[in-house]
């Protein structure tokens, strides 16, 4: 996962550099010190979501709780805009955060009913437990860096196009911490089958474009959302969001046949 956060910070990078900055001659709008909280939380956010999939939280949950931003944005809302929302809100942003937790103590369930050993089923459940609370500081994290974005256009007007360049580019350098990891997942997709397109084998290894395919569709997926950002307030971006992270969890369970359950 590592590998693939940093091609997609990678390939905004370098779109933003050749398209927005064209190539660091366009002054920016917004001064760098501007960002750096929003880069800090950005990058602190993608990083430890990915992390928790090494801790044996399933696909669909993972989605799921990241759709938990929602109870997490209206409250620093709240708390740090002063927003005020209607009872309807509160009570539809309530039932989606039920319906979270009990997917989560559904997994639960399913962690503990593993057929391990029990001294495998103690190690694999606490280590389940972290990629949990991983989750849970992801999510407050998140719906904080919705605020932070939110605030910093009231300062300094609204650029996406130059948040997201620059959010994307300057986190590069941390991803330094984790290039063993990187490194490794690279000899991976090198040593993974040839691609095979149309009946013809080409001497291209199929995950590097699977690589490629991913990056081009969190492209357009990020610059929605940043453009989205710019126009309405964060509570209305994580909803958006939130529809879209279904529309994920439905082709996790369907397409590629991971995992989940309506019994409790």
């Amino acid at each position: 996962m590592n590998l693939m956060t940093f091609s997609t910070f990678l390939f905004i990078a370098c779109q933003g550099l050749i398209f927005t900055s064209k190539f660091l001659t366009v002054h920016n709008k917004i001064p760098l010190r501007g960002y750096t909280l929003t880069v800090i939380m950005f990058f602190v956010v993608n990083v430890v979501n990915n992390q928790a999939l090494n801790f044996h939280v399933p696909v669909p949950l993972h989605i799921i709780f990241r759709s938990g931003s929602l109870l997490a944005n209206l409250l620093l809302s709240v708390v740090l805009l002063k927003k005020n929302y209607t009872l309807k809100k509160y009570l539809s942003v309530l039932a989606i955060t039920m319906g979270i937790v009990i997917c989560t103590l559904a997994t639960s369930d399913l962690e503990k009913e593993s057929g391990l050993s029990f001294e495998e089923a103690a190690k694999h459940y606490r280590e389940w437990s972290i990629g949990i609370a991983m989750l849970i500081f992801a999510l407050l994290a998140s719906a904080y860096l919705a605020i932070c974005q939110q605030r910093m256009y009231e300062n300094y007007g609204k650029h996406p196009e130059e948040a997201m360049f620059v959010t994307h580019a300057v986190s590069l350098p941390f991803f330094a911490f984790m290039g063993v990891d990187i490194v490794a997942a690279v000899r991976k997709f090198n040593a993974s089958p040839p691609l095979e397109l149309a009946g013809a084998t080409i001497p291209v290894p199929s995950l590097w474009m699977d690589l490629l395919l991913s990056c081009i569709l969190q492209y357009y997926c990020i610059r929605f959302v940043y453009r989205l950002n710019a126009e309405v307030e964060a509570l209305t971006v994580t909803l958006v969001v939130t529809l879209r992270k279904f529309l994920s969890l439905v082709v996790s369970i369907w397409w590629f046949q991971n995992p989940f359950t309506c019994q409790f």
